[in-house]
């Protein structure tokens, strides 16, 4: 590998990456429902051949802007319409996630970081979880990632092709996920260059913010314009002020939480290596001198508190940070060798780690067995064995002072708890759910309705929409014209639907990890 040039390994590293990402893309089915939501509406474009306005099961959706939509449709074009299809552009901007973070970290630090780094990323289940989804993160961390990247290499180069890509991803972001993109970006470059003392204002001249602002315009603007026109202001009113104001301000759909949980959830997120994660932060201040370091430092921390603060906190808005936090521990982790460092110096990481090891495949039994849905499924926790064994070995190795093995035994066995988790667990677990339970049962009835509520997947994996009824006297009057009918609902409206119709259930399953129950019914006779 040393003999090689930096394209090759690149290269080399980019292929690698993506075929594990890809790796049985197209299990389990999609169930999960942003995957389920992100997916028809990407399908429903491509139906309607309208690009303007989103639509899930034929309203308006304002939860997000529409890059990954456009994404998905082409794969859909060039795969056909499917659940790999849906997810294939994700793997892709993980795997290039994963590169640039190399290069980045390669140009200013060193190569053994870069690789290491890459190391990071690649056995971090919820990073390869994240970048295997149908939804819209991805490609946020990769324009972030890639804004933030093309910031401090203008900075160091000064060449204004840098600056040009960066004001290229802060548009491609707005497409992405909206302001945030821009806004969270641009106030930690501000906060970098008062810390590091670079700020002047012939500095910020050199940024060409006006020409700048016009790239952005050329990129988001139309787009945002045109929905503007064809709503009437509808969808710029629900995305901004719903999903992006009230999202910060207010707990939404109880993803609430305490001020440290992001801060947890980058650890964790992170896991295996990201139990030095705040080892690597306190490394990366007492080496601040190497700018670059600091640089990634005040990415990682302006990204937890700002996330921080806000009333809605999900696992997936801090993983912007994971590429900078990927490189901070890298750097501690390639200096470890330089430092001897024994195992009483890592003791606390590492001792958390041997728990964490030791307690996921029992936890895995224990959750599985605890849920009578997927208790049949239990036996999938042989497949987290690699973690534990890992864990021995690393012990072995740091109690010899051999670091590169210790590492190599954390990382490596977590990549392969990875490829058994997306080869065989997690298909099996999440193949148990209501949707798949009745699809061939009710996929070709033509009377199929939903009442209130439903799982939003049956609509994707039955490429078809699916009447909404919301009134009991509505029902009543459908079911007396379509003696036919199949109404999908759940349990906690039963007395409702009984009410409406002499109806009995012909399926009922709890939803997968969730607490409703799916329920069909149909017409007595």
């Amino acid at each position: 590998m040393e003999k090689l040039d930096i394209p090759t390994k690149a290269l080399i590293l980019f292929a690698l990456s993506l075929t594990l990402l890809l790796l049985n893309l197209d299990k389990p089915m999609i169930y999960i429902l942003d995957e389920a939501k992100n997916a028809e509406c990407a399908r429903e474009m491509l139906v309607s051949g309208d690009y303007v306005v989103p639509y899930f099961n034929g309203q308006i959706r304002t939860d997000k802007p529409p890059l990954h939509y456009f994404f998905m449709v082409w794969a859909y074009k060039m795969f056909g319409v499917s659940a790999f299809s849906a997810r294939f552009f994700s793997a892709v901007f993980g795997a290039l996630t994963i590169l640039i973070s190399f290069l980045f970290c390669k140009k200013f630090l060193n190569e053994k970081a870069a690789w290491l780094t890459a190391l990071v990323l690649l056995s971090s289940l919820h990073f390869n979880f994240q970048m295997r989804m149908s939804v819209p993160d991805p490609y946020l961390i990769f324009f972030m990632t890639g804004s933030f990247m093309c910031f401090y290499t203008f900075l160091v180069e000064k060449k204004k092709l840098w600056l040009w890509l960066m004001y290229a991803c802060f548009g491609l972001g707005l497409l992405t996920k909206g302001p945030i993109a821009l806004a969270l970006p641009g106030l930690i470059m501000l906060v970098f260059l008062i810390i590091s003392r670079r700020f002047t204002w012939s500095l910020v001249w050199s940024f060409q913010i006006p020409a700048g602002l016009l790239i952005l315009m050329l990129i988001a603007l139309p787009w945002y314009w045109m929905n503007y026109v064809a709503t009437n202001g509808v969808w710029t009113e629900g995305f901004f002020l719903k999903h992006n104001l009230k999202r910060y301000s207010d707990t939404m759909e109880g993803h609430g939480g305490f001020f440290l949980l992001p801060l947890i959830m980058v650890m964790i997120g992170l896991l295996p290596l990201g139990v030095f994660c705040i080892q690597s932060m306190f490394f990366a201040l007492k080496h601040r001198a190497k700018e670059a370091l600091l640089f990634c430092l005040c990415i990682v921390l302006g990204i937890i508190i700002f996330f921080s603060f806000s009333q809605t906190k999900l696992p997936n808005y801090t993983a912007p940070a994971y590429p900078f936090i990927a490189i901070l521990i890298a750097y501690l982790l390639s200096a470890f060798e330089e430092m001897n460092v024994s195992l009483s110096k890592v003791k606390w990481a590492f001792v958390f780690y041997l728990i964490i090891a030791f307690s996921i495949p029992a936890a895995v039994y224990f959750g599985l067995k605890a849920d009578l849905n997927v208790q049949s499924s239990a036996g999938v926790w042989v497949y987290f064995i690699p973690v534990p064994v890992g864990a021995i070995l690393a012990w072995y190795f740091i109690s010899r002072g051999e670091i590169n093995r210790f590492i190599l035994s954390i990382g490596l066995s977590f990549i392969l708890c990875n490829f058994l988790f997306f080869a065989k667990a997690y298909p099996e677990v999440y193949g148990i759910n209501p949707v798949a339970g009745s699809l061939d049962m009710i996929k070709d009835k033509p009377d199929l309705v939903y009442y209130k509520m439903m799982n939003s997947a049956y609509i994707f994996n039955m490429q078809r929409l699916i009447p909404a009824i919301q009134s009991q006297d509505s029902l009543s009057v459908y079911l007396k014209s379509h003696p036919d009918a199949i109404v999908i609902s759940r349990k906690q409206y039963e007395s409702e639907i009984q009410v409406a119709g002499d109806m009995k259930p012909v399926f009922e399953q709890k939803d997968t990890f969730e607490n409703p129950t799916t329920v069909i019914y149909e017409l007595r006779r």
